[in-house]
């Protein structure tokens, strides 16, 4: 994905302007880690809950803007596009809500509710640690791809030539180590306990090395 310039989006009017000469699709929204913080488009600091969008021209597909804002910009931003299948807040961090079983994160809509296969789950999980443990800004290629395919049907197990995938991709970012062994390195407190056995054993029976 090239270089994209991004648009504000302070106020309702503006967007409801944006909604209405854009298609938005979001493609990341999750809790911040500490010390991490991102500038919000609708001019402000985010140090919580994110959301980022990809917009793009109903009259041209060519024409991109990246959209990133907080929660209450984006959960209008939400409302006004009409976006479905929307997944519940990635936190890797233990609450009320969520307990500690590293199931995703926890949100107060039906989509929180679904019911995700096993593998899918991880392998969305996996995508997300990767997206905030490396500050992955804005997710695309492939990681975008099959993070919106497992959002859009959630209950079905992914391909193992997704699994391989993004398997390759922290490969790529752990500096061969793995996915696991950079999240235990964290000295975060309340940290959720993750597991990635389903798709280690996928790549195990498949011989290929796991850097889940």
């Amino acid at each position: 994905m090239p270089t994209l310039t991004h648009r504000k989006c302070r106020t309702t009017p503006v967007r409801i302007d944006i909604v209405s000469n854009y298609n938005l699709q979001l493609i990341a929204h999750a809790k911040l880690l500490p010390g991490q913080t991102k500038e919000s488009d609708a001019v402000d600091i985010i140090t919580d809950v994110y959301y980022e969008f990809l917009c793009t021209s109903k009259f041209n597909s060519m024409e991109q803007y990246l959209i990133t804002c907080g929660s209450s910009a984006g959960k209008e931003l939400i409302k006004l596009a009409n976006i479905t299948n929307v997944p519940p807040t990635f936190n890797p961090f233990m609450n009320e809500n969520n307990g500690g079983n590293g199931g995703g994160g926890a949100n107060d809509d039906a989509t929180s509710r679904t019911l995700w296969n096993p593998i899918a789950k991880e392998l969305h999980n996996a995508i997300m640690w990767l997206i905030c443990l490396y500050n992955i800004d804005p997710p695309n290629g492939p990681l975008l791809e099959i993070k919106a395919d497992l959002e859009t049907w959630p209950n079905s197990k992914p391909f193992l030539s997704k699994v391989k995938s993004i398997n390759t991709i922290a490969k790529k970012y752990t500096i061969d180590s793995t996915l696991t062994n950079k999240i235990n390195e964290l000295n975060f407190e309340n940290l959720r306990q993750f597991t990635f056995s389903h798709l280690n054993s996928i790549l195990e029976e498949n011989d290929v090395k796991s850097y889940f």
